[in-house]
């Protein structure tokens, strides 16, 4: 009997995060306030969204007003750490980066990876849902027989390809609405898809980083920041 085995999967995390609506409120309005203070066009390419993390608002964490917010998305990221079977017991887990995105009307965000963390996420704060959602590249092609045969408009027009099913694309589009949360290796090529609607798409994001809390024995994580010196410059 023939069997398809699909193995090297990538597992992304999704869940909800009910927000109070006086809160969602308030944190929308944060937001847009920190888009009107350091609206720089230099640093926001055409029909591309803002994103704070350009413009001085990178470390949303810190700001007392989305306190609770992270805290709650820190038990969402421990669930995802966890499907692995780490044992967070043994490690330190750090937000080192994060920030809101806004995206208006024809407005995206390109495919990009986080290569100066190890996991990602984005949290839909504010999003219509007729709203498109966010992107995810395969880079390995781990079955692709034919080098550039995956995704290639060309097969897919000339019939060559019949029919775009998972066995044979590069990249899918994961829906997402308002409260959702979507958890992901940051090495994983990503990007949002166009803003179709008169509404604001407005998300957060942030890149995580996993620390051992001892190194003894230890070659793949990045050992304890206590332990490291720093240059004398």
């Amino acid at each position: 009997m023939e069997q398809f085995l699909n193995f090297f999967s990538l597992t992304i995390y999704k869940s909800k995060i009910s927000l109070d609506e006086n809160e969602r409120n308030n944190l929308i309005d944060e937001i847009l306030n920190q888009k009107k203070k350091t609206n720089d066009e230099n640093n926001k390419p055409e029909k591309r969204a803002w994103t704070g993390d350009t413009q001085g608002y990178e470390y949303l964490y810190l700001n007392p007003k989305f306190q609770n917010l992270f805290k709650d998305i820190e038990k969402h990221v421990l669930n995802y750490i966890k499907k692995f079977n780490f044992d967070t017991n043994k490690i330190n887990i750090y937000f080192q980066r994060a920030w809101a995105t806004v995206s208006n009307k024809n407005e995206s965000i390109s495919s990009h990876d986080h290569p100066q963390s190890h996991i990602s996420f984005a949290y839909y704060l504010k999003k219509n849902k007729q709203d498109g959602g966010i992107s995810f590249i395969d880079n390995h092609k781990h079955s692709e027989f034919i080098k550039n045969s995956f995704g290639s408009k060309t097969l897919i027009n000339q019939k060559i390809i019949k029919e775009s099913t998972f066995f044979n694309s590069n990249s899918v589009n994961l829906l997402a609405e308002q409260d959702d949360i979507i958890i992901f290796p940051s090495k994983t090529l990503h990007g949002t898809q166009i803003n179709n609607t008169n509404e604001s798409r407005i998300s957060i994001s942030a890149d995580i980083t996993i620390i051992s809390k001892d190194s003894e024995k230890i070659e793949q994580l990045i050992t304890p920041i206590d332990k490291w010196k720093k240059f004398n410059i």
